[in-house]
């Protein structure tokens, strides 16, 4: 598994709050992930299954499944969606 997300051991564990903006603020990738899952199963392309999907994710986010977490990783565009997803990933281990 290759991780590229950085994880400082010296930071104490961030509160629910912030916790709860990172959600806020990796929020627009969510879909991103969807559609390419979508495209990498074949599944079929409606509003239906995006927003079956869409959940999906978001709970796997809010459990710190890394898969995601690294997935989401890759397709962010800023450092700020980058600190989202590290404040995710120390606030869920």
């Amino acid at each position: 598994m290759n991780i590229r997300r950085i994880i400082k051991e010296e930071i104490k564990k961030p509160s629910e709050k912030e916790f709860k903006q990172a959600l806020k603020d990796i929020h627009i990738l969510i879909p991103s992930l969807s559609h390419q899952k979508i495209h990498d199963e074949g599944l079929v392309h409606n509003s239906e299954t995006m927003i079956r999907l869409n959940r999906e994710v978001l709970e796997k986010v809010k459990e710190g499944d890394d898969e995601v977490l690294d997935k989401l990783w890759e397709i962010a565009g800023t450092l700020i969606m980058k600190n989202a997803i590290n404040t995710i990933t120390f606030y869920t281990k």
